[in-house]
């Protein structure tokens, strides 16, 4: 990323990664398809471990898979995007970094895998770097809408406003 991180930014993260785990959150992982096309879906198994955010991916020939493969091979962009039981949401600008296959870290997450999907395991353990995170919760949407475009308004705003 271009810009310099502030302690705001460093701040939203810290925010948005304690609230990752949240039962009940909803991920979405977009990863773009050969032409550049966006293919989202929703990831539960996306999660924050402490120090990185990773998930499992369950089949070795889906679509997500062999565009994660193609986002290591030519430094494609990934989002994620989290919405939290109370209604917050982050977009996760991020960069796949890695793909576990083999070794204790994978055979951790395979059992894990059977256990939580009932003998099903894993093709793989996908790690991602954080690029930056936004805050895309609507009334923080609007309110920094509001704040840097002001004279971006619907004239039926401007007549209630005005009380025209």
């Amino acid at each position: 990323m271009s810009h310099k991180k502030t302690e705001r930014d460093e701040a939203l993260l810290q925010q948005a990664l304690s609230r990752f785990n949240d039962e009940g959150a909803i991920k979405v992982l977009t990863t773009l398809d050969e032409n550049g096309a966006p293919h989202p879906v929703c990831k539960g198994s996306l999660r924050f471990n402490g120090e990185t955010i990773e998930s499992w991916e369950i089949l070795e020939s889906s679509e997500t898979n062999r565009n994660l493969t193609r986002s290591i091979w030519f430094d494609k962009p990934i989002a994620i995007l989290l919405i939290t039981p109370d209604k917050k949401a982050y977009k996760f600008s991020v960069k796949a970094s890695r793909n576990i296959i083999a070794g204790k870290e994978f055979t951790s997450a395979y059992e894990a895998a059977q256990a939580r999907y009932k003998g099903r395991g894993i093709a793989g353990v996908w790690r991602y770097e954080i690029i930056s995170v936004k805050d895309e919760t609507a009334s923080t949407r609007i309110s920094e809408e509001a704040a840097a475009r002001p004279y971006f308004v619907h004239l039926d705003q401007l007549a209630k406003r005005d009380n025209l």
